[in-house]
């Protein structure tokens, strides 16, 4: 089964999060892909996260220790496929927009798309 969120977020930095922020307040729902495996950066994270959507209807997932694999889509962004390093899962979601934080991100990439 393949699941579907509004927007996903790799990497963090504050205009990320002020993105996913947005999405969460607008009830959204947003995935968070981070590079690190540090729970605590997840967890400090996903609180943060939560806290900003609670009382919206936007839901946050917060995903560690991932690789992104491929972004693919006809006209815009329509999947984003990540693999877990430890055990070389591979997970695909599809969404509609995607947002890379700028200077480097769970993959590598510098850009923006959504």
């Amino acid at each position: 089964m393949t699941r579907t969120v509004d927007l996903v977020v790799a990497g963090i930095g504050s205009d990320t999060f002020a993105r996913a922020a947005s999405a969460l307040r607008e009830c959204r729902r947003v995935l968070v892909l981070l590079q690190t495996g540090d729970a605590r950066v997840a967890r400090r994270l996903r609180r943060r996260l939560r806290r900003v959507a609670s009382g919206s209807g936007g839901t946050c997932a917060v995903e560690r220790h991932v690789d992104i694999v491929c972004v693919d889509g006809v006209e815009g962004v329509e999947a984003v496929v990540f693999r877990h390093r430890r055990t070389g899962r591979l997970v695909a979601v599809n969404t509609a927009a995607c947002v890379w934080r700028p200077g480097g991100s769970a993959n590598g990439a510098t850009a923006s798309e959504s």
